[in-house]
């Protein structure tokens, strides 16, 4: 394995606990403590979002892969996940509120 392929798995790994910590949070609530932690869910959520975008900012750095935010695709993605939030509202999967 290469320093490049170590970096991938590192993001893998990176993302995997990101989605980890989202659901803990969803289960648990954004402001529940851990009573033997010192960060809220919330907190310790936007650590390892931090943990993650480290990882883009090295393979940016190392690597060109040039990953840069974009509004367009974020926009466009905000938009759809709202339009399927609101069809699982419909069909009364989920709470709206």
């Amino acid at each position: 394995m290469n320093r490049e392929q170590y970096l991938l798995t590192k993001l893998a790994e990176e993302c995997n606990e990101v989605a980890q910590m989202a659901l803990k949070t969803q289960q648990f609530g954004m402001e529940e403590k851990h009573p033997d932690l010192t960060l809220n869910n919330k907190e310790r959520l936007h650590e390892e979002l931090n943990d993650l975008n480290g990882i883009v900012k090295m393979l940016n750095d190392e690597f060109g892969f040039n990953y840069s935010p974009s509004n367009k695709q974020m926009i466009y993605k905000s938009r759809k996940v709202d339009k399927f939030y609101h069809y699982s509202v419909n069909l009364g999967l989920v709470d709206e509120g």
